[in-house]
């Protein structure tokens, strides 16, 4: 019965196989880690700007460490145990997390932020990283597949362990009790990403390492000169850089609309996020086909055309209820960003020169990432809360309009 049912599932790919209880697991990780930061920062005493800087300095971080980290992990002797030790290393740095309580309370909420801020060291490293290794798991015709069914389990997982932990988080509403709570939840996503790294080792590359080591490995300014040369690169980066700069502006004013606006609590952020998570599951297979249907590039268009909308509806949202019930839409185009953003990456990306092209990618959306947050509370601060949203939104679709004309483009060259 296992194995009839792994064979639905998966097929006959152990990779895929892998890959998805690898998303699973790091699903896990991530819920009790980071999922509720944003609301432990808050219990710990943080404001506006901590939000912010909540948001922004891992990108900071991630634009001087991405690109020297992935080349380490190409040069390495073995890029997936290299790339596990920075796994390894990402997964003990929330422990610093759990700790911050016990420091005196004024520095509580900035610590909390800057050590938040440094995990994006590993984490950017690791997770672009993993990107690239995407490509040397999968064959191009096997990633649709792949990312769909991976993101699909991934979305389970949120919900299953988002619904125990916000359970579990409202049984006090002793501040104190609640911030034991988190630590303990940290302590566990250490274990639990133990196990995540052990499936990560158990993918094989469809090149083994001894054939990749034959290859020389490109120069820095010899993969960046070939990366910016490369037209289709360098169309997807521009149109991916302005829609990520909306997209993540609007981040930070999410958590300030539920939190400081509308007063949601752990319970409230469990089931908003749990919708979502339901929508998306039952997305990623619409958004395959989609893809398969009509490529990426009209795709992506489609998806963040829905991501533009986002902003819109909170503002619409007057009250936690409305603000539930406007998750389907929110989680249907989530799907679709999430896996046609990667997907578009590796198929505009010069196959010599992928894991360059990831790594800059990467290294420019974490630019973004460091200024979009702070312009977002810049914006609240001189129009307000829904004045940023609303500029959060326009940004989102120029992004998306962008997208469709390079869809445009390419059809009328090949037509």
């Amino acid at each position: 019965m296992r194995k009839k049912l792994e064979h639905m599932l998966f097929g006959n790919s152990q990779n895929i196989k892998y890959y998805a209880i690898n998303g699973i697991l790091f699903t896990m990780v991530t819920v009790l880690s980071k999922s509720y930061a944003i609301k432990f920062l808050d219990r710990l005493g943080g404001e506006d700007i901590h939000f912010s800087l909540f948001n922004a300095l891992p990108g900071f971080v991630a634009i001087f460490t991405t690109i020297p980290g992935i080349l380490l992990i190409q040069k390495g002797k073995s890029k997936r145990k290299t790339l596990g030790t920075f796994f390894y290393i990402s997964r003990l740095m929330p422990l610093f997390l759990a700790a911050v309580p016990f420091l005196p309370k004024t520095m509580q909420p900035m610590v909390f932020v800057l050590i938040y801020g440094l995990m994006n060291f590993p984490e950017s490293i690791s997770a672009t990283s993993l990107q690239d290794y995407t490509g040397d798991i999968f064959s191009p015709h096997e990633r649709a597949d792949a990312l769909s069914i991976r993101n699909q389990m991934s979305q389970i997982s949120q919900i299953s362990v988002s619904i125990l932990v916000g359970f579990i988080l409202s049984l006090s509403s002793v501040n104190r009790t609640v911030i034991i709570m988190y630590q303990i939840f940290i302590v566990l996503s250490f274990l639990i990403g133990l196990k995540e790294i052990h499936y990560m080792y158990k993918m094989e590359p469809l090149v083994t390492e001894e054939e990749q080591k034959e290859k020389s490995v490109p120069k820095l300014r010899e993969s960046l000169r070939a990366v910016f040369s490369h037209k289709e690169y360098v169309s997807f980066l521009a149109c991916s850089l302005l829609f990520h700069f909306g997209w993540q502006m609007g981040w930070p004013l999410f958590n300030v609309y539920q939190i400081k606006v509308l007063g949601a609590d752990e319970m409230w952020l469990t089931i908003i996020n749990v919708l979502s998570s339901i929508f998306m599951v039952l997305s990623f297979t619409q958004w395959k086909k989609v893809i398969k249907k009509f490529d990426y590039k009209l795709a992506i268009a489609l998806a963040t055309f829905g991501m533009g909308l986002t902003p819109l509806l909170y503002i619409l949202s007057k009250n936690l209820v409305t603000l539930t019930f406007m998750q389907p839409v929110t989680g249907f185009f989530t799907a679709g960003t999430i896996v046609v953003v990667l997907g578009s990456l590796l198929a505009a990306s010069p196959d010599e020169y992928r894991t360059m092209s990831v790594a800059v990618h990467a290294t420019l959306t974490s630019v973004t990432l460091a200024v979009a947050p702070l312009f977002g509370t810049y914006i609240q601060d001189v129009l307000s809360i829904e004045g940023a949203l609303f500029v959060s939104s326009s940004l989102r679709l120029l992004g998306s309009f962008v997208f469709l004309l390079r869809f445009l483009k390419a059809r009328k060259q090949t037509s």
